[in-house]
């Protein structure tokens, strides 16, 4: 089991890269329409009028500077341009650019209405200039050329659009994923906290009543040997360090519930061959060897107990019918606890269970019971064996 992934929000950056190589794309096919219209008239310098020059050029000048208004006024832009195509086609560039801004701002029917404006305008302006004289093939390469540059900017704009709220979808999903993901997690700490806040109950209520029995004792009897009084007030003492001891591992987790009956005393490693017991009769073949856990404190003992509980449900649920290994030492002042169990399959013991349940709460329970008796767990997939190694100190920090 593993806890839910965290995900990561989709990045800004390439929208922006996109964003600048559209602008560039689109002013390169502003600049080479006006240059490719005024090199002829540029060419032919000494044979055209200079009226027909400042045509050209003023128009074409006209359409540019109306590309700048495209983001903040897209259709005083495509109008602005597109009339210069009534006198001279060197803004068609500068028209599709602006009719493109304009299709991702505006909405559809307004695109459509100034792409037919667009090639209206071009219609009329070579039916203008013509006059007299016959249709041209130039005429039918321009007016071609207006409106397949009209609708490819049209589409253009409409596509980015949908692309630009496809990743607005995609970044929501993202982050809704992120909040749900967070939410379970910590909805599945605070449940176990309270668990394990109201396993703590009996027993340190119990060590309490010992410790103010105890302390009657010296308080009321005058007859006790100095034998006999020092010996209970060691049990004083050692009751109350057991006690700040258990009450320093409830304290993080939630307080009980007013009302809530409370549960039976909880077990200790010195049960742990019930359960290992309970768990072979149920099919799991389990190899164990439990060394000194008599002498584990009790608080520490609880806790190992519920580890090794919640490593065998863990193998029995991913890992079924595999062998499990158990190792319970109490080596100098720490209790070291290993399970391993084969993975069986793409994903199990470490993704999706057998039974189709995701997983992933299990190991957060025991990571919180190790950092209340200031533990450590570790747990991963070692050549296609997953292994739960966890550390229970049993001396009190000084």
């Amino acid at each position: 089991m593993t806890s839910p992934q965290r995900a990561v929000p989709v990045s800004s950056s390439a929208p922006d890269h996109a964003a600048s190589s559209r602008a560039v794309v689109g002013w390169l096919v502003v600049v080479g329409l006006w240059l490719y219209y005024l090199a002829p008239v540029l060419v032919r310098l000494p044979e055209v009028s200079w009226p027909l020059v400042a045509l050209v050029v003023g128009s074409g000048t006209v359409g540019v500077v109306a590309v700048v208004l495209r983001r903040r006024h897209p259709l005083v832009a495509v109008v602005v341009s597109g009339a210069t195509l009534l006198v001279s086609p060197a803004a068609l560039g500068a028209v599709a650019y602006c009719q493109a801004s304009l299709a991702r701002r505006a909405p559809r029917r307004l695109a459509i209405v100034t792409g037919v404006g667009i090639v209206a305008a071009k219609l009329a302006g070579l039916l203008v200039l013509a006059g007299d004289e016959p249709w041209a093939a130039a005429s039918t390469f321009e007016l071609t050329l207006a409106v397949a540059g009209t609708a490819l900017a049209t589409v253009t704009g409409w596509l980015v659009t949908s692309r630009a709220a496809e990743r607005r979808q995609l970044s929501a999903a993202v982050l809704a994923r992120r909040e749900a993901d967070e939410a379970r997690l910590e909805q599945a700490r605070m449940a176990e906290r309270e668990r394990i806040a109201r396993e703590m109950h009996d027993v340190l209520a119990h060590r309490l009543s010992l410790v103010a029995l105890n302390a009657g004792a010296l308080a009321y009897r005058t007859d006790l040997d100095s034998d006999t009084a020092r010996e209970t007030a060691a049990l004083i003492q050692s009751g109350a360090r057991q006690s700040l001891a258990d009450l320093r591992t409830v304290l993080g987790t939630l307080r009980q519930a007013p009302g809530d009956p409370p549960g039976a005393p909880q077990p200790t490693l010195l049960e742990l061959p019930v359960l290992i017991a309970e768990a072979e009769d149920s099919g799991q073949s389990i190899d164990h060897r439990v060394t000194d856990a008599g002498s584990v404190p009790q608080y520490v003992s609880r806790q190992a107990y519920r580890i090794v509980q919640e490593a065998l449900t863990n193998a029995r649920k991913h890992a079924p019918g595999a062998p499990v290994t158990v190792r319970v030492a109490h080596a100098g002042h720490e209790v070291r606890i290993r399970v391993s169990n084969p993975v069986l399959g793409v994903g199990v013991g470490v993704g999706v269970g057998t039974d189709g349940v995701r997983p992933g709460y299990g190991l957060v329970g025991v990571a919180e019971r190790a950092a209340g008796v200031a533990g450590m767990v570790r747990h991963e997939v070692v050549d296609g064996t997953f292994v739960l190694d966890a550390t229970l100190p049993t001396r009190e920090a000084p």
